[in-house]
């Protein structure tokens, strides 16, 4: 078989033509049929606290912040069920997150603290979805986790246990460990 350059620039011309319609393929979601027609798995539908706001605030952190403990302060409010981020959290949560957790460097090991008076619970919702929950710690009335934080922006619910109920208290950030009196309680500056 001859081939002659005419035939030559016509086959690349061809075969530029396909690659292109195979990136414009990969950009529209796929190339497989029906991909874009099938509805979204209960996985990829939006979440309601997905970009919410927080009603008190954002603590921005990084490795190494001082002072450590960071200590901020609210009034847990029972507006909806703590389950409704995740089906093990129990308790009432405010609709917003009470402060966003803004993390602009990785954390291999964070203490997160609740302090008050009353019975509270802790519910954190990490980048990415993953969700902490803890209503007692060792005991004690305080909600405490410790977990790797991932660069990015971290929900925190400080929550009660009874609908309509709320607690003052203090929210205390670590890396190290601490006890739950390095945070005073919320009454006593």
């Amino acid at each position: 078989m001859i081939v002659s350059s005419k035939s030559w620039a016509g086959a690349s011309g061809l075969v530029a033509s396909l690659l292109a319609i195979a990136a414009c393929t990969e950009a529209l979601g796929g190339g497989e049929p029906g991909d874009a027609t099938r509805a979204p798995t209960e996985s990829e539908t939006a979440d309601v606290f997905d970009d919410s706001s927080s009603r008190l605030g954002l603590v921005p952190l990084h490795a190494g912040f001082s002072p450590d403990p960071r200590v901020v302060s609210g009034t847990a409010v029972g507006e909806v069920r703590a389950s409704s981020i995740h089906r093990k959290c129990k308790g009432w949560i405010s609709e917003t997150p009470d402060y966003l957790l803004d993390a602009d460097t990785a954390f291999y090991s964070l203490h997160v603290l609740g302090r008050s008076r009353s019975d509270t619970l802790l519910v954190l919702r990490k980048p990415g979805g993953h969700v902490l929950c803890n209503d007692n710690r060792n005991g004690t009335k305080d909600p405490m986790l410790r977990s790797d934080f991932p660069i990015g922006t971290t929900q925190v619910w400080i929550g009660v246990q009874e609908q309509g109920a709320t607690a003052d208290y203090r929210l205390g950030f670590s890396e190290v460990k601490w006890r739950s009196s390095s945070i005073p309680l919320p009454d006593t500056d």
